[in-house]
């Protein structure tokens, strides 16, 4: 599975992205997701980034929400930031240590 940030222009109006994200991270192709900052996810998929992006661009359209964005590969083994504990979690779920990593 290869992992992907997801950066946009958020809407300023709630009601507008409630419906927008439900439909984004409905896809099948989607296996994880996580959005600890409101105008990124990280995505977990087997898509490729042409893939995501047409998907994300497709879901904003149906629902009047911006379209600008950005969808670039991430290695979650190598990240840094600040952010609420659950977020961190969230990564180390995803990153299974190598062998003989601590």
């Amino acid at each position: 599975m290869k992992y992907f940030i997801v950066s946009f222009d958020r809407p300023l109006v709630p009601s507008l992205y409630a419906a927008f994200h439900n439909d984004f991270v409905a896809n099948t192709r989607i296996r994880r997701w996580s959005h600890f900052i409101k105008s990124h996810y990280l995505i977990g998929t087997n898509m490729t980034a042409r893939e995501l992006s047409t998907h994300f661009r497709e879901t904003a359209l149906k629902h009047s929400v911006p379209t600008r964005h950005l969808v670039a590969a991430v290695d979650l083994r190598n990240v840094s930031g600040w952010m609420p504990k659950r977020a961190w979690e969230w990564i180390a779920k995803q990153t299974p240590q190598q062998d003989g990593e601590k």
